[in-house]
């Protein structure tokens, strides 16, 4: 393993662990697992699993699915700028948008980072 592949791990797994973080704060709960994968030289993507509380497990039970996911997207609206912060500083590159979706079964979310490119052939690659 060279030492370029075993910063980049260390990097994806400080990631993790802050961003799970940042969830349990907010939510109360974060999710089991957190993986981060680089897809490709400008994007970042973070998968965590099993993170639904016990309150929105509750909701989907009793069907009120948007409700659940309505007030997802209201949290994590305010937990963005400490994920970007997040990501910024562990990669020392600038974020240019975050995506973020969730789906409830199975209990995953996904959150995108497309980050600037280091240079001209980044940003073609």
């Amino acid at each position: 393993m060279t030492v370029t592949s075993v910063r980049s791990r260390e990097l994806l797994a400080s990631l993790c662990g802050e961003v799970a973080a940042v969830f349990r704060r907010t939510w109360g709960r974060g999710p089991v697992k957190t993986t981060a994968h680089w897809a490709g030289p400008n994007m970042l993507l973070l998968m965590l699993e099993n993170g639904h509380t016990e309150a929105e497990k509750a909701l989907r039970a009793a069907g009120h699915v948007q409700q659940l996911v309505g007030g997802r997207e209201i949290l994590h609206q305010l937990v963005e700028d400490d994920l970007r912060a997040i990501v910024e500083r562990t990669t020392g590159r600038t974020v240019l948008t975050v995506l973020s979706a969730t789906r409830l079964d199975p209990d995953l979310s996904a959150e995108i980072f497309l980050l600037a490119p280091l240079s001209d052939d980044d940003a073609t690659a």
